[in-house]
């Protein structure tokens, strides 16, 4: 469970009514209030809206030693500040907000044509649209996005703004097809982001590129979990939003043609198809050395901000004429910067959870290294040419 409100003792029972069952305990030793993720949200179903948090109006307000809190934890109150200082800033910044895609008119159908208003549900939550009808309408007369599952509904928009799924049931069935890829369509905007990104970080001299498909990779909960609780225990011991999660370029062999095409969508049995090990299990220290025998900064996982630097590491060894890159999730923390090698590193330096090596010395570009699995997942596969 990835519970945000983390603060407690261990020992303590679960808050929920006549549940003597004993918290909930992450991997990084924090506590929260309930056993449970169900007991969890069941209080918010139970609490009046002023006892719920203000910001993601779904978890109880964390209580302590009898004091309510606004917020159910930390994650939620630094988002209400980062949400609140992005209001008031007088910057001109133009960038897209989290809720750019909510209609103009909260009250209004997000269909432009309609004036009626939004369906409200009986937990007091509004839909962007009046009624199912327009919501799948929305997908052929506005260009909506799509589930990224079943391609038949709108992409839920939560707190953190556009999901990739239209409801939590495609969600979980999503997960069924673990480890696995699902297409992202070309007009969308993450296909766009992840190009965009691909291009501005391609700093050789070569030309960039074309970027030809863009694959949402669905890895297995139980290593998703690991990193969301790795990445959860850092925003909170280093107090670094989302834990200095960036995203990393990674490349590496693919001994097969997946991600091509449509048809190319699941991963071979190849054990020299490291990409598709990768996808598979996610990344793995134990395979270190196993390719280029040799760290600049040791026995880590190796990424970089530079695209153009993973595509030397780039290695086509199946009938494909386009070349495969990972774009990865890395919870980098608080990151030590270095500028002269040191092979001998097996962790990061003490009160550091990653090392970044600086260009300058032996280095032309970026390296971004962690020394722990749970630290990294992968999140796209990016096919070009």
């Amino acid at each position: 469970m990835n519970s945000a409100d983390t603060t407690g003792i261990q020992d303590t029972s679960c808050a929920y009514p006549n549940c003597d069952s004993k918290v909930w305990q992450g991997l990084d030793g924090s506590v929260s209030s309930y056993c449970s993720s169900k007991h969890r949200d069941a209080m918010a179903a139970e609490a009046d809206h002023a006892s719920t948090c203000k910001n993601c109006n779904r978890r109880p307000a964390y209580i302590e030693n009898g004091h309510r809190h606004d917020y159910c934890g930390r994650r939620c109150a630094n988002d209400a500040t980062t949400k609140s200082s992005s209001s008031a800033s007088t910057d001109g910044s133009t960038g897209p907000s989290l809720d750019s895609t909510k209609p103009k008119d909260a009250a209004q159908c997000g269909i432009s044509s309609c004036r009626r208003s939004v369906f409200v549900g009986k937990n007091g939550f509004a839909s962007q649209w009046c009624s199912r009808a327009h919501r799948t309408q929305s997908l052929r007369i506005d260009g909506t996005e799509a589930c990224l599952l079943c391609n038949q509904q709108p992409k839920a928009l939560l707190t953190a703004g556009l999901s990739d799924y239209c409801s939590r049931k495609c969600g979980q069935d999503a997960l069924k097809l673990a480890p696995g890829i699902l297409p992202i369509n070309n007009n969308y905007t993450v296909f766009e982001d992840v190009k965009q990104q691909f291009i501005r970080q391609w700093k050789h001299r070569t030309p960039v590129p074309g970027v030809i498909k863009v694959w949402r990779i669905i890895g297995l909960k139980p290593l998703y979990d690991d990193f969301a609780n790795y990445k959860l225990s850092v925003e909170m011991n280093r107090n670094l939003p989302g834990g200095n999660c960036k995203r990393r370029w990674h490349g590496t062999v693919r001994a097969c043609r997946i991600g091509d095409d449509e048809n190319q969508n699941t991963i071979c049995m190849e054990q020299t198809c490291s990409l598709c090990r990768i996808i598979e299990t996610s990344f793995r220290l134990a395979k270190f050395g196993k390719r280029t025998n040799y760290g600049r900064f040791g026995q880590g996982i190796y990424t970089s901000a530079t695209s153009s630097k993973a595509n030397a590491y780039v290695k086509q060894l199946g009938q494909s004429s386009h070349r495969a890159m990972l774009l990865s999730d890395v919870v980098l923390g608080n990151a030590k910067k270095l500028y002269v090698d040191d092979s001998s590193l097996k962790q990061a330096p003490e009160g550091f959870d990653s090392v970044i090596g600086e260009p300058g010395h032996s280095l032309n570009y970026d390296e971004a290294i962690v020394y722990k699995n749970e630290a990294i997942r992968p999140l796209f596969l990016v096919i070009y040419q």
